[in-house]
């Protein structure tokens, strides 16, 4: 069993915390609930949260446990983050946190980008660096105006 966390949370125990808050429900405009996120802060405590999907907007359940992690803590700085989805049967995926997400994590904080570890599988557990290798390449591209 992999640990992770300051309070040695296990991957397992993050990704059922996770699991524990899918509640799907289709309304009229979208999908609420399907997808369900831990965020460990930094201090170890544990905050959760949903995906809320309308015609309107999607928030990933990710964005929506780091969002009440700072309403409750004032802390930005993620230390672990997983997300999960179940299928009809109840079949648990750990999904990984899409494009807008990872942006968001790293956006929250500049040392989330090495601090932050997202978990991909029970046993496997990446830097949020790993998902967005180029986040602080930015090329001076040379002068074409003269050509």
């Amino acid at each position: 069993m992999t640990a992770t966390g300051p309070q040695r949370h296990s991957t397992q125990q993050l990704i059922a915390i996770a699991a524990q808050m899918i509640a799907t429900k289709q309304t009229k405009s979208g999908v609420v609930a399907d997808v369900g996120a831990a965020v460990v802060s930094t201090d170890g405590d544990v905050y959760t949260g949903v995906c809320v999907g309308t015609d309107s907007n999607t928030i990933c359940a990710e964005r929506t446990a780091i969002a009440t992690m700072i309403g409750a803590s004032q802390s930005y700085l993620v230390h672990t983050v997983v997300a999960v989805w179940k299928d009809e049967d109840g079949a648990i995926y750990v999904i990984p946190p899409c494009g807008h997400c990872r942006q968001f994590i790293a956006d929250m904080h500049p040392d989330n980008i090495t601090v932050t570890q997202v978990i991909l599988s029970h046993d496997v557990v990446v830097p949020l660096s790993a998902l967005l290798p180029y986040y602080d390449w930015w090329a001076k591209q040379p002068d074409r105006t003269s050509v």
